[in-house]
């Protein structure tokens, strides 16, 4: 084959592969995506194609297959799945966010508000949500650590600080794990 045959197929399959991280990369149950349209007009789930360039090559390398607006794990129960969603504007990067989970109790989604910010506060480019399996974590500068029995929403901005956030009792409760 010739070199120009090869370029071709190497730029066809970058494409594709470009293509495809533009789109969701996670999928919420019917009725939880109801809830948050209901709940959350003019809001939805951050995308891979919502983060700059280069933060979105350290997320490919670290979480090629999650997406970095929706965390599914056992948040709350053991026996229970919960999605973790990093909410962004609809109308574009405005330095707004909402960080909510969503838990099945009965037959409906409890919504819990973990974190927010309105305004231009930030720059929302770097900062991603996702799942940490249970275990041991501390503190950013070791003041305390804590031990999850469940998973954790891990809440990041890429190269700069992360917060974690946990069930504990009845309630999230959070540490931040770096800075």
């Amino acid at each position: 084959m010739s070199s120009r045959v090869h370029f071709i197929l190497i730029l066809l399959a970058l494409t594709l592969t470009a293509r495809g991280q533009s789109k969701p990369c996670a999928v919420l149950p019917t009725d939880a995506k109801q809830l948050l349209d209901q709940r959350f007009p003019g809001w939805r789930p951050k995308y891979l194609s919502d983060l700059g360039e280069y933060d979105k090559k350290l997320w490919l390398e670290t979480h090629p297959k999650e997406c970095p607006g929706i965390a599914v794990g056992h948040f709350e129960q053991s026996d229970r799945v919960a999605y973790a969603v990093l909410l962004v504007p609809n109308s574009g990067h405005t330095g707004s966010y909402k960080v909510i989970v969503l838990s099945k109790e009965s037959d409906a989604y409890a919504v819990r508000l973990l974190n927010h910010a309105g305004g231009n506060t930030y720059s929302d480019s770097g900062l991603v949500i996702l799942k940490e399996p249970q275990g041991t974590y501390s503190e950013f500068g070791d003041a305390k650590s804590v031990r999850l029995k469940l998973d954790g929403v891990n809440v990041e901005w890429l190269e700069k600080s992360s917060v974690l956030y946990y069930w504990s009792g009845s309630r999230y409760r959070s540490i931040q794990t770096s800075d």
